[in-house]
């Protein structure tokens, strides 16, 4: 078993955990046989100085490492969700904990707490519509909305009056045209 654990200064059994985990300035990484510790090694971690995604290059480096087993104070959602997708074990300590307590509690078999991921909402999205907008619209006849312009034909462009205009109704307000209906049914 491999285990990384983010270190506060130089690293080693003797240093404490940092208290962030894509940031710590180095990984103290421990190997584990049989219940005891063989060999310790610190990497210098490369995402200390990075503008974004530090998160999940530091889990690269430690996948690259051949990592299987994480102490850590806290991670963050990517981070998270990049070791969560390798298969990494997680055990959280608080920070200032020295790394060899946090080891040896592992070994001796330290329940694995993990931070729950942030999950998405559990109501129910409806998908976009690839034909227009997803609310309705009170639309009279068959153009393409409330034009103000001069043209008379179906919508065209920004100008027409649609067929509302024809219909009975008013394109500006919608409501019936009194005009168009008492020439159509002879009311008013």
């Amino acid at each position: 078993m491999k285990i990384a654990v983010p270190s506060s200064a130089n690293g080693g059994l003797e240093d404490t955990i940092a208290p962030v985990f894509a940031r710590a300035p180095v990984f103290t990484i421990i190997e584990v046989e049989n219940g005891e510790i063989k060999d310790v090694k610190t990497i210098q971690n490369p995402a200390v100085s990075a503008p974004s995604g530090a998160g999940p290059m530091a889990v690269q480096m430690l996948i690259n490492e051949g990592v299987d087993t994480v102490i850590a104070p806290s991670l963050g959602p990517n981070a998270l969700g990049a070791i969560q997708a390798a298969g990494i074990n997680v055990y959280t300590f608080p920070p200032g904990i020295p790394i060899r307590e946090a080891v040896e509690s592992v070994i001796n078999g330290a329940p694995q707490t993990v931070q729950p991921q942030v999950a998405a909402p559990a109501y129910p999205i409806p998908p976009a519509s690839a034909y227009g907008p997803a609310y309705p619209i009170p639309a009279y006849g068959f153009g393409y909305g409330w034009g103000r312009g001069r043209g008379w034909g179906r919508g065209g462009g920004r100008g027409g009056r649609g067929w509302g205009a024809r219909l009975g109704y008013c394109p500006w307000t919608g409501m019936p045209s009194r005009r168009t209906l008492r020439w159509l049914y002879g009311w008013w």
